[in-house]
């Protein structure tokens, strides 16, 4: 648990089961509220057994017993969160409680539903965004850049960031996806592009191992496989050109919060409902599949967090 803000704001409890993916997104959010206005931000990681875990968050109510610091405003992400946000909602209605992504449930549960346009959420109390809510914001950009900036500067310019993720329900990072990521960066590379690279918790081993290899037997590559501080931020505002898998809604948004080229790297399997994802942000940032090809047009960074903090803020004052 961790705590930032300063005395006599409001309270921020994020709640989350601690995956960075899925904490971001809260903590981004929660970030945004407190660039408005004084907002201390506590987060709280919801650790259950494995069979409680499993439960339908219903059951979790029912069952668990939870002791939540004492908060103005809640935010919630990922399936762990939405148990303490109900008891929240039922114990103590005068916090405002947001839950972010689709609930699978009725969203009046909550004071305010934050949910990617994909995933079609409807209801009175629910707010639609493009992509996820995400911790990119100027500032942060220019201060990892920063702290980075000794790595950075043994890279030189130009310089193309791959962020790598890896098999979902709807994606399979498989050898034949690896194989045509494996291709673009050998590419990039050839044309005299510097590679910043990162991959995630969910990349298999054998593309883990594959990109350790390429990163030692190349010049200009920096790799960062989790280990040490990590400089994601950094890569972020120290390339030119960003590919991000087109597994991760949340890499993509942040991709196209930097106001950077921004391309997917293909994977196998059904899209579904990211196809609208897609297509939303080849319409609004310009992101297209990689072809090898250079270019495209400029565009404003997108920043729906901004949108969504201001959302809640008026949502807070609608109760107040």
């Amino acid at each position: 648990m961790s705590e930032t803000g300063e005395a006599g704001a409001l309270r921020c409890l994020v709640l989350s089961d601690g995956r960075r993916g899925i904490e971001n997104q809260a903590l981004g959010l929660a970030e945004r509220c407190a660039e408005l206005r004084p907002l201390t931000i506590q987060t709280h990681h919801i650790v259950h057994g494995k069979t409680l875990a499993a439960l339908p968050p219903r059951a979790q109510l029912r069952l668990a017993k939870f002791n939540l610091p004492t908060c103005d405003i809640a935010i919630g992400c990922g399936r762990q969160a939405i148990a303490p946000l109900l008891h929240l909602k039922r114990d103590h209605p005068e916090v405002l409680t947001v839950y972010i992504q689709d609930p699978r449930l009725d969203p009046s549960h909550f004071d305010l539903v934050i949910a990617p346009a994909h995933d079609a959420v409807r209801g009175a109390n629910v707010e639609t965004i493009l992509g996820s809510p995400n911790r990119v914001s100027r500032q942060k950009i220019i201060i990892e850049t920063l702290n980075f900036a000794e790595g950075l500067s043994k890279l030189p310019m130009p310089r193309a960031a791959f962020l790598i993720g890896g098999s979902s329900k709807t994606h399979t990072l498989d050898k034949a996806s690896h194989a045509a990521h494996m291709a673009a960066a050998q590419g990039l590379s050839a044309a005299g592009q510097s590679l910043l690279i990162s991959t995630s918790r969910r990349t298999p081993d054998f593309a883990v191992t594959a990109w350790r290899r390429f990163a030692s037997d190349t010049d200009n590559v920096w790799y960062h496989d989790g280990e040490g501080p990590n400089p994601y931020f950094a890569f972020l505002g120290g390339a030119e050109m960003i590919l991000v898998t087109e597994d991760s809604t949340n890499m993509l948004t942040e991709g196209c919060a930097t106001g950077k080229p921004v391309y997917r790297l293909p994977m196998s399997g059904q899209a579904g409902k990211f196809e609208k994802l897609y297509t939303s942000l080849e319409t609004r940032c310009h992101v297209i599949r990689y072809d090898g090809q250079l270019g495209g047009d400029d565009y404003a960074p997108l920043d729906e967090t901004a949108r969504a903090a201001q959302v809640v803020w008026a949502g807070f004052d609608e109760r107040s």
